[in-house]
């Protein structure tokens, strides 16, 4: 019985406190290097030949990153990325934004595999049982 009840106080603590980024990583283990993927990127969403253009700011904020994404034709500004994870390799996160075909409020998962200025992977919606290709570049200053 004093297991389960440690075991459930343990579990209640990772629920409530959640996993920070700021933990150490394991020794030994690879510290991505947020440099990588900092800057402005210009993002294309390929729907069946109709092609959709994004604009994502990422920076890092208080030794996490953080970011912003904007579509070039108005649709939402600035809309801020969620869930944000990047593991040196890959980036990942969330955005939530008005959407295609109704303009509801819709949450978005991005995967990206990054690499020497240029990205691809996929953008999905569960609600929807979307998911479709976007690939970017990052903008050159």
């Amino acid at each position: 019985m004093r297991r389960l009840v440690s075991l459930a106080a343990a579990l209640s603590l990772v629920l409530i406190c959640g996993r920070s980024p700021a933990w150490p990583a394991p020794q030994g283990a690879r510290q991505p290097d947020p440099a990588k993927i900092l800057g402005t990127w210009s993002l294309q969403i390929d729907t069946n030949g109709l092609t959709t253009s994004l604009t994502l700011v990422l920076e890092e904020s208080g030794g996490q990153l953080a970011g912003k994404i904007s579509e070039d034709n108005g649709m939402f500004t600035d809309s801020p990325l969620s869930n944000i994870e990047y593991d040196g390799d890959n980036l990942a996160y969330d955005i939530t934004v008005p959407s295609p075909p109704d303009n509801m409020i819709k949450t978005w998962k991005t995967q990206l595999k990054v690499g020497d200025d240029a990205a691809e992977g996929d953008i999905a919606n569960a609600d929807l049982g979307i998911s479709v290709p976007i690939t970017g570049k990052r903008v050159k200053k």
